[in-house]
């Protein structure tokens, strides 16, 4: 039985026929646009986890405002119920005049209305940080996309230097094309 050529002459005779049907130049200039998008891959790689990161430091924030929010809650629920307290125990003391008694539900109905004068300001601080996180959230989608996108041109700009059809590389800078403008989109939004 014949065998047939060893592994390391098939891949010698290839890149032998492969180079004489392909001018160097345009091999370089495939490279060097293959390393190019590499870069910008890694610099919207960069971007991608800079925005997902800052996306969750606002979404924690938020959730810890609202867990302020709700205690600010509990607490103007606490001096509510005292002053209901206080008005039914004097009540059926019957002692709903004094004055000791009056102060003290004006002290409590005070401080509830603090509370819910500070929950509001709350409120809005955590909803704030909500909407920093989405548009962080959105920021980390357009540079993942444009991650993605420089890596099928690379993947192209790749196959191009072995494979001889241009369509191959001129996807390549189509896709490293698209890649950028949706950094550009994720910067400027």
């Amino acid at each position: 039985m014949e065998e047939g050529p060893e592994p390391q002459e098939w891949v010698e005779k290839s890149t032998e026929e492969l180079h004489h049907g392909h001018h160097p130049s345009a091999m370089l200039l495939q490279a060097i646009t293959a390393a190019t998008l590499a870069v910008l891959a890694a610099l919207g790689s960069l971007l991608s986890g800079h925005a997902a990161n800052q996306a969750i430091l606002a979404q924690t924030r938020a959730v810890d405002q609202w867990a302020y929010y709700q205690s600010k809650g509990t607490r103007g629920h606490l001096y509510e119920v005292g002053a209901e307290l206080v008005g039914a125990l004097s009540e059926s003391q019957g002692t709903a005049s004094s004055d000791h008694i009056n102060k003290a539900l004006i002290r409590f109905q005070g401080m509830s209305q603090k509370y819910d004068r500070e929950k509001e300001e709350i409120k809005q601080e955590a909803e704030h940080l909500e909407e920093e996180a989405r548009h962080e959230f959105h920021m980390h989608h357009r540079y993942a996309l444009g991650v993605a996108a420089f890596q099928i041109g690379i993947v192209l700009a790749s196959v191009s230097i072995l494979v001889p059809y241009r369509a191959l590389y001129l996807l390549s800078l189509v896709a490293g094309g698209l890649g950028f403008l949706l950094l550009i989109f994720g910067l400027l939004s």
